[in-house]
């Protein structure tokens, strides 16, 4: 099993945008290519706040698959047009990948 433990930096002023785009899509489109996911959650930082899930895969090879449906669904890229038009939502970001 792999799991992905990813944080999401938000940009001032867009959490709830940044959460219920995550919530409305993401978790859909993830659930659709067979991705579970864990979360979200929010962490407090020093200076700002951080978007956090977890996402399993079988193996490698699943998680290569999903990931490139993911990133090919139209609807996906529907959204990552709107936000090409818009100020961003998301600072920075950290993957950690973790095997068992």
């Amino acid at each position: 099993m792999i799991a992905e433990l990813r944080f999401y930096t938000i940009t001032p002023g867009h959490s709830e945008a940044l959460f219920d785009e995550f919530t409305a899509v993401s978790l859909k489109l993830f659930a659709t290519h067979g991705i579970t996911a864990y979360g979200p959650w929010r962490r407090q930082l020093t200076k700002g706040e951080q978007l956090v899930y977890v996402l399993e895969f079988a193996d490698e090879q699943a998680r290569d698959e999903r990931w490139a449906a993911f990133r090919a669904d139209p609807r996906w890229q529907a959204v990552l047009r709107a936000r090409a038009a818009a100020e961003p939502h998301i600072a920075g970001s950290e993957i950690l990948t973790l095997s068992r």
